[in-house]
């Protein structure tokens, strides 16, 4: 994948085309969550049997957009690597 957006910049420079941003498409999810984030269940997700929402939470393992901190995550994922 980082070869691919440096190829693109690579080109951009080189062909002086005009270039303002860059919009990464599921970028917030690549990077892992930093701590422990819980979250309730979200609509539309089927439960078995007499179970009722309000007993279950999901625990995030990486980031989703709306977090806090997921902009932050996914720039220190981004300068890591």
């Amino acid at each position: 994948m980082w070869m691919t957006i440096r190829l693109v910049l690579t080109l951009t420079l080189i062909h002086q085309w005009m270039s303002r941003q860059l919009d990464f498409v599921l970028a917030y999810p690549q990077a892992d969550v930093e701590g422990t984030i819980f979250m309730k269940l979200p609509k539309g997700f089927e439960l078995d049997g007499n179970e009722t929402r309000k007993m279950h939470m999901l625990q995030l393992l990486k980031n989703i957009y709306g977090i806090k901190q997921a902009g932050r995550a996914w720039n220190k994922h981004l300068y890591r690597g």
